[in-house]
């Protein structure tokens, strides 16, 4: 049995109590946290192999990563964000996917971004796309914990290209069934349990009603939950209005789709009634904050606060230091409701760790510093220029949210395996990792400019 004793830190639990534990240090025994108590107690009661000295950082819970595309993060960004939604879609997007991009490509890109989360403090992602064993075998190499949101789209591309169309293919649904089955049966519980699978249906207006009640079915066989994009945007809410004279919530309502195990990423056009069958069926929604006001969008937080549905808070890609998201969420949620009070730092902080932890159902196991669960943890180093004064008049979780970044981050520890250390990766060549996604970069993006 390893112990790791991390001593002299300021503890934020993130426990619900809205508290810090001070002058009380935290025992790792193999991939679990053990026990919080006093320093001198804990050194008598137990052997110490490893000390961290965290004097002058806080010592807190992982970030609960709730929707990424690691694959596409690193190759993306500085391309996607200053056009507009159609170009993004039908230039870079569609094509990539469809004709470009391969296997070792998403791999590639997907240790990048792993790199990236890490370093940031992310401890946990839930990722939504395809080529799902090429970002298995990142996630498994850096140490990161992982959630695999195999995609599940039976549009006929080729079809929609030309016409816009709306076409269905039920062999490519077979196939993309299959294919979710395999990297279930292949990666579900693999890496001593750090990887794990969901189903999802990306964007529901490009999934059959059968792909989206298959995909439903499998998930509650194998008792996981499903990713989907939701209310993102107006074209597939006029769609849902036409084809089925429902919104696309009373339409994945009324099929059955929505439970407490579907995470419903961005819903930026939700009407109120959306807003308690959401709630009633106890669905959770993923806000992507950075993202969103890129593209000059902002769900409406303020009604999803007072009815209170579980809010959890995703980098969804290019940009993953959580730091900024939760920035973000704060400034969009007060401009688009006008308060200038909604929200405070400890509600976003929650939205990123132990309420992400339970949108993703593992908040018996990470999400917060409790005994018994797994020793998912980051420090911060908060004696920082951008940070400081920290003494008895300032609050350690405001300073936390409104001034850290993810560069502040020094130690980050997954299962109980030191992953950056002294603000270093210990299990992926930062050098060669970014070397190699130079020259994969280019020669992906010089096949999308032949195409």
């Amino acid at each position: 049995m390893h112990r790791i004793l991390i001593k002299n830190g300021l503890i934020i639990p993130m426990d619900g109590q809205n508290r810090v534990i001070k002058k009380k240090a935290l025992l790792i025994e193999d991939n679990q946290i053990a026990a919080i108590n006093l320093e001198e107690t804990l050194i008598k009661e137990y052997k110490i192999d490893q000390t961290i000295d965290a004097c002058g950082q806080v010592v807190m819970p992982g970030f609960v990563n709730a929707h990424t595309h690691i694959g596409w993060s690193s190759l993306c960004r500085g391309i996607s964000e200053d056009i507009s939604m159609e170009d993004y879609v039908f230039k870079l997007a569609i094509p990539l996917q469809e004709y470009v991009l391969t296997e070792e490509d998403i791999h590639s890109f997907s240790r990048l971004s792993c790199l990236e989360m890490l370093k940031c403090g992310n401890t946990c992602i839930n990722e939504l796309g395809v080529f799902m064993d090429g970002t298995a075998m990142a996630i498994e190499e850096s140490g990161i914990r992982g959630m695999l949101g195999q995609d599940i789209t039976d549009i006929d591309w080729q079809s929609f290209n030309k016409t816009l169309a709306i076409n269905y293919d039920s062999k490519l649904k077979d196939q993309k069934i299959k294919e979710a089955i395999r990297i279930y049966d292949t990666w579900h519980g693999k890496a001593n349990g750090r990887i794990t699978c969901r189903f999802a249906n990306d964007i529901p207006m490009f999934c059959s009603p059968q792909a989206l009640a298959e995909t439903k079915a499998l998930a509650k066989e194998r008792s996981i939950g499903v990713n989907v994009h939701a209310n993102s945007e107006k074209t597939e809410i006029e769609y849902f209005k036409n084809t089925y004279q429902k919104s696309l919530i009373e339409y994945l309502a009324d099929t059955g789709y929505l439970d407490e195990n579907t995470n419903l990423i961005h819903m930026i056009h939700t009407a109120d009634n959306e807003i308690d069958i959401v709630k009633d069926a106890g669905a959770h929604i993923i806000h992507c904050p950075l993202n969103l006001g890129k593209t000059a969008d902002c769900a409406p937080l303020g009604k999803f606060y007072a009815a209170e549905v579980n809010m959890a808070l995703g980098t969804d890609w290019v940009m993953n230091d959580p730091f900024e998201q939760m920035r973000f969420a704060i400034v969009l949620a007060r401009v688009n409701s006008g308060n200038a009070l909604l929200r405070k730092a400890y509600d976003c902080l929650e939205m990123f760790t132990i309420k992400a932890a339970k949108a993703l159902g593992l908040d018996d196991k990470t999400g917060s510093l409790e005994i018994g669960k797994r020793a998912d943890l980051i420090l911060v180093d908060m004696n920082q220029p951008h940070i400081v004064p920290m003494n008895q008049h300032y609050d350690s979780v405001t300073n936390l949210v409104y001034n850290a970044h993810g560069s502040d981050v020094t130690t980050v520890i997954v299962d109980g395996m030191i992953l950056v250390e002294n603000g270093k990766a210990t299990t992926l060549d930062e050098k060669k990792v970014m070397e190699e996604v130079n020259i994969r970069s280019n020669k992906v993006l010089n096949q999308l400019k032949n195409l």
